[in-house]
């Protein structure tokens, strides 16, 4: 629905006196409703709307919590407007079918990209039993169902039983998402530089890692390295099943066995040295 005008209408919002304003989305054919406690200004010479006091934005399952938000707008023929971006300060709360973001400072979402920017020191994303934080930043592709936390990331998968459970660290982790059923799952996740991944009996290390939420398989690239208690494996390529809890230390893909040999550093006592193939 698109509003050929806009009209201020105090309404009785759980219980309490709040401002509404309803708003046209220029990337979807749901409008974009805006409440607040305190009241909502129009800034007609800069083409914006400031909602103040608990503000929240809603367009169909999305919703956007803050202490303020700012809408900016494009203006269309015949007195129409069109929401080209929505800046939020202070308390961030983005929640879409059953994923919720928390912990933000500062947020901005681009509505023909359906794209958001999170910044803050302890950002949350939480998605059924998975979990993605960062201490800078968190971009989220909506349309395109992808996440990426910047700046001491983690990701950590919770389960029931505990022997399930891993937490992988990195300077960037990428989730890419699935939705069903009015619920998202992590289909795959990538991590870049300084990657380790914990499991209850495990530890691994690595430049680059690749998992596979289907097959619950993890690959390691670059700089490998699996410790279990004092014991080490060393290679450049290694593949772990955290289903079965069986680790793989292999030649690097591409390349010939002989190129890339892998080693075993085994705690018996001392450490003793172990080259194969």
């Amino acid at each position: 629905m698109t509003l050929k005008r806009f009209i201020f209408n105090l309404i009785l919002f759980f219980h309490s006196l709040s401002f509404s304003q309803q708003l046209s989305n220029i990337n979807s054919d749901k409008p974009i409703e805006i409440f607040a406690d305190e009241g909502i200004e129009w800034h007609k010479n800069k083409n914006k709307y400031v909602a103040i006091g608990n503000a929240k934005a809603v367009s169909g399952s999305l919703s956007l919590k803050s202490d303020r938000i700012e809408a900016f707008y494009n203006e269309k023929e015949k007195d129409g407007m069109n929401i080209k971006e929505v800046r939020a300060k202070k308390n961030v709360v983005v929640e879409d079918n059953k994923m919720k973001i928390i912990g933000g400072d500062y947020a901005e979402y681009k509505t023909q990209k359906d794209y958001f920017l999170i910044q803050g020191k302890r950002i949350v994303l939480t998605s059924e039993s998975n979990v993605l934080k960062s201490k800078e930043k968190l971009e989220f592709w909506r349309s395109k169902n992808i996440a990426i936390a910047t700046g001491k990331a983690e990701a950590k998968k919770n389960s029931p039983n505990k022997e399930d459970e891993f937490t992988v660290l990195a300077d960037k982790l990428v989730w890419y998402l699935k939705d069903s059923e009015k619920k998202t799952t992590v289909k795959k996740m990538l991590g870049f530089k300084n990657v380790s991944i914990k499991t209850n009996n495990e530890v691994a290390f690595s430049d680059k890692a690749i998992y596979n939420n289907e097959t619950e398989i993890c690959k390691l690239f670059g700089n490998v390295k699996l410790q279990r208690g004092e014991s080490f494996l060393l290679g450049e390529y290694a593949e772990v099943d955290l289903k079965s809890g069986i680790s793989k230390l292999l030649p690097y893909p591409g390349k010939m066995p002989n190129e890339n040999k892998v080693k075993a550093l085994i705690d018996k006592g001392g450490i003793e040295e172990n080259d194969s193939n």
